[in-house]
């Protein structure tokens, strides 16, 4: 999938703010009264890779997964403070925030999550067969390490943590090294059960790398600024493959179609333009009427361009749904994709209508709730989805979509037969001149 040029200035941009703060955190010493700076910039570093995990597993399960890795590493970071196992003595300053029973400071509690998140987005990607899972935890605690080798440095040099007796590694021991092999390992099957449990329907998203991307681009202007050339030369390689790799991998969410069974439990996943073939599996979609306050029904042609029905006249908007993501919702994200519309509400009046047609060897199979709605702004039409629209009075359309050689989308014409006999709908329309 081609990364847009938004996205490109986006990290850009970030790039260049974490560039900006690591020349001064490199050069300036850092009162113990900023350790709040240090929880703030954490969180921020975390959330990308939170969003991608959301988007991965839903809101519930993500926020259960950082739980349990955030435990996790509260847990053995703790241990190496008390016991030197697994990292060897070292002792955390203030910097980092509120040291926890007087040990680990808080902030590791989401510090270590985006990394493992990361080197195991990496992992399915290079092992994908499910017999691979041991294959997999080695290669999160390499990657870990390789992680490590760039931030450790950097962290002892501005004074985050010391080890006692220093290290040779720029005042890293091996110790520390081995430490993170062994935790990366008992994070890799942490990850490893969790989704054999969850059994995610959607492949483990290259955007759960984001957080690591912009963590280690940090440290390794850290080691720039800090004439660490080591670190600075594995952190160099480790972005460049970090960024290639999601260049690669990555894909859009809203562009796998949610595969379900014959009560819309989901059961699968699909990229949408291959899913949609001879034999298209049933799957999520919705429908959209709007109205003006004439009682008029915007109508929108389809994009030359499209795979299904291309050019053919329909309702006002059409989509699918994510997974983890609401019909209305999604209803919501296409108007406003494809129409450029924001409508104040939505009814849902046909909540169970479903449908299969087919066209030029395509076909649609799908469970479409249908919505209806009123407009008050104009369309700014997307060209990539939509060739034009128009608004149409209502009762001749009826009229007119009846026919099939009018040449209106099946669904449509399914749906407006529906419509006309619901009293939802006559319900809604009665209502139409009050709105305004």
């Amino acid at each position: 999938m081609v990364i847009s040029s938004k996205q490109l200035w986006l990290v850009v941009g970030v790039l260049a703010i974490l560039a900006t703060s690591a020349f001064f955190m490199s050069n300036v010493v850092i009162p113990a009264e900023a350790a709040f700076v240090s929880g703030i910039n954490i969180i921020l570093f975390a959330a990308p890779a939170f969003w991608a995990v959301k988007m991965w597993l839903g809101v519930r399960d993500a926020v259960l997964l950082f739980v349990v890795l955030g435990v996790l590493a509260l847990v053995i970071e703790t241990s190496a403070i008390i016991t030197g196992f697994p990292y060897g003595h070292f002792g955390y300053s203030d910097l980092l925030g509120y040291r926890l029973l007087g040990y680990t400071p808080w902030t590791v509690f989401l510090a270590w999550t985006p990394l493992v998140l990361a080197a195991f987005a990496i992992s399915k990607r290079l092992a994908v067969s499910g017999k691979l899972w041991a294959v997999r935890i080695v290669l999160v605690a390499v990657i870990l390490v390789v992680f490590d080798l760039v931030l450790d440095p950097g962290a002892v040099k501005i004074g985050f943590w010391r080890y006692e007796g220093g290290g040779v590694f720029y005042g890293v021991p091996v110790s520390n090294f081995l430490g993170w092999l062994f935790s990366g390992a008992i994070a890799g099957a942490v990850l490893e059960i969790f989704t054999l449990i969850k059994k995610p329907l959607l492949p483990a998203p290259a955007q759960m790398i984001s957080s690591a991307f912009f963590i280690v681009s940090f440290w390794t202007f850290i080691a720039f600024f800090s004439g660490m050339y080591w670190p600075l030369a594995i952190g160099v390689v480790a972005v460049a493959l970090l960024a290639g790799f999601y260049a690669k991998y990555h894909y859009a969410f809203d562009d796998m179609i949610v595969y379900v069974d014959e009560y819309n439990n989901p059961i699968g996943t699909s990229r949408k333009l291959p899913a949609h073939d001879g034999e298209t599996r049933r799957h999520r979609a919705f429908s959209v009427f709007l109205f003006n306050d004439k009682g008029e029904l915007l109508l929108q042609q389809r994009a030359l361009t499209k795979k299904t029905w291309p050019g053919v006249w329909s309702n006002s908007c059409c989509g699918h749904v994510m997974l983890h993501e609401s019909t209305e919702r999604a209803a919501r994200r296409r108007l406003k994709y494809e129409l450029g519309m924001q409508v104040n509400k939505l009814h849902l009046i046909l909540p169970d209508f479903r449908y299969r047609a087919e066209k030029d060897g395509v076909v649609e199979n799908e469970i479409c709730p249908v919505f209806v709605g009123f407009a008050s702004a104009l369309p700014r039409p997307n060209p990539l989805e939509v060739n034009d629209v128009k608004w149409v009075d209502w009762e001749r359309f009826v009229v007119e979509v009846a026919d099939p050689a009018n040449g209106y989308s099946p669904w449509a014409r399914e749906e407006v037969e529906l419509l006309v006999n619901s009293k939802d709908f006559s319900t809604f329309q009665e209502a139409l001149p009050a709105v305004y």
